[in-house]
């Protein structure tokens, strides 16, 4: 039997009428228990939305079938773009060793102290760039400077480092 529904059937009468076909529906579309109420939601929030649209020739269950349809494939899509996020994630390794921290420790002093001995205009180029991965077109754009002169200044800060680090094999200082 062919339904018919007049173009003027609320969203109310339609979800009375029609809520548990939706969820089947769902549910033969392979939607987990856990997320059918949502889903069953997003299908008539659509239905609301088109509801105006809507060809009354068009039987409400034929309609809903195929607004169910899109919505358990959005769904899964974005379960499976979540999974292959999540299989991306690195993998919580235990606490660092106690030499770890200590050449993490280390590390950072370096660091600061190399940070500490650079020009300051320098320095917020280098910071951008190389420890914060902006572009040099980004940085120059975020320190409202011209890009010549924020390479110019990135270079500056790279050699100083290579003398850091030079200074510091040869047991001197920079």
């Amino acid at each position: 039997m062919v339904e018919s529904s007049a173009p003027t059937e609320s969203l109310e009468e339609l979800y009375r009428r029609h809520v548990a076909f939706v969820w089947r529906t769902l549910r033969r579309f392979g939607t987990p228990e856990e997320a059918l109420e949502d889903l069953v939601h997003d299908v008539f929030l659509i239905a609301r939305d088109t509801l105006a649209r809507r060809d009354a020739r068009v039987a409400p269950t034929t309609w809903l079938f195929g607004v169910a349809r899109n919505v358990a494939s959005n769904a899964r899509r974005r379960q499976q773009r979540a999974t292959r996020r999540a299989s991306l994630a690195p993998v919580p390794g235990g606490a660092p060793s106690p030499e770890e921290s200590a050449l993490r420790g280390e590390a950072v002093e370096l660091l600061e102290a190399f940070l500490a001995g650079l020009d300051p205009d320098q320095r917020a180029v280098f910071e951008l760039c190389d420890i914060e991965g902006l572009s040099g077109p980004e940085a120059a754009g975020l320190l409202d400077v011209n890009l010549n002169v924020a390479y110019s200044r990135l270079r500056l800060a790279r050699r100083r480092l290579e003398q850091f680090v030079d200074a510091r094999k040869t047991g001197g200082s920079a």
